[in-house]
């Protein structure tokens, strides 16, 4: 493809341990600190799929096996910096920044990277959360929706021209910053209804999860495939990720979701795939050692995903 590059971040809130998501199998000591959590290895019943000679993945996410056999999945390991806090807040800001350690940055790394682009159109940046993500943070617009198709005035079908005729008078006389986001959402409002292919069906069969992720890398793949000039997209995820206890049961629930989410999302891009990275990362990683709980606690380094 030669379309404009467009890069998907995915951020996993919680602190996933990728341990047991990209696990080192290879490694004897894995299965000595993790006793009763571990991932069998492979060939074993429950074991890791084979990504190496020494790593392998969970097998609930064999949806990606066969990206990784097409050269199309690359794990970064060991990503993280072990002179940061381990409170998540602190970590995710710092994530977010890209300022670690620095708590005065007032702008977002993905903010200062699209300022980087020409352009200025709200489509450029998207955010599928219901705020705007630290990432995002500072002067470039940005929009933010967590489901695109409800992405609309919130009044009665009787008078909604009226609304819209007063809003946009309101806000489009105003020069302060109320008045620029005034006029930022409408530009929104206007991307999307003026996009069918926003709210179209999947491409090329791809089937997605009905989960949180499943339905924001769909409308991801959405806005791509609609060619509204987007070139960065915020994905947050939460879930049952904070594993103090529990973590297999928790891992089994929410990995195959991530899998299965990103499997559809390159089968409905198809050859727009060629364009695309997607980056998915968390806080920080967890505990080598299992903890009293079958869980894992607040570690450091983290495995990244990158599609």
């Amino acid at each position: 493809a030669t379309g404009q590059k467009v890069f998907v971040q995915i951020f996993i809130r919680g602190g996933v341990d990728t341990l047991n998501m990209v696990v080192p199998y290879g490694d004897p000591t894995y299965y000595d600190i993790r006793g009763a959590i571990a991932i069998p290895r492979p060939g074993q019943n429950g074991g890791a799929l084979r990504l190496d000679d020494t790593f392998g993945l969970h097998p609930s996410l064999s949806s990606l096996m066969p990206l990784w056999n097409q050269g199309r999945l690359a794990v970064i390991d060991a990503v993280g910096n072990n002179e940061l806090s381990r409170s998540h807040f602190d970590a995710q800001d710092f994530m977010e920044t890209g300022t670690p350690g620095n708590k005065n940055t007032n702008t977002g790394w993905l903010d200062r990277a699209i300022k980087m682009i020409p352009g200025s159109a709200v489509s450029e940046a998207v955010a599928f959360q219901a705020q705007l993500p630290r990432s995002f943070m500072g002067t470039e617009p940005v929009l933010v929706a967590s489901n695109l198709t409800t992405f609309n005035l919130k009044v009665g079908t009787t008078w909604r021209t009226e609304a819209e005729t007063a809003l946009r008078s309101m806000y489009g006389s105003r020069e302060d910053a109320v008045g620029k986001v005034g006029r930022e959402t409408f530009e929104a409002i206007d991307t999307i209804i003026r996009s069918p292919a926003v709210s179209a069906a999947p491409g090329n069969g791809a089937v997605y999860p009905n989960a949180t992720i499943g339905t924001s890398l769909r409308q991801a793949a959405s806005i791509i495939k609609a060619g509204l000039g987007t070139r960065t997209i915020f994905i947050s995820l939460g879930g049952a990720f904070d594993t103090h206890s529990g973590q297999l049961a928790s891992h089994q629930t929410e990995f195959p979701r991530i899998g299965d989410s990103l499997a559809a999302f390159a089968q409905d891009l198809g050859v727009l795939m060629d364009d695309v990275v997607v980056l998915m990362v968390t806080e920080f990683g967890r505990t080598a050692y299992v903890n009293g709980s079958a869980g894992t606690d607040h570690g450091s380094a983290h495995a990244v995903l990158a599609l």
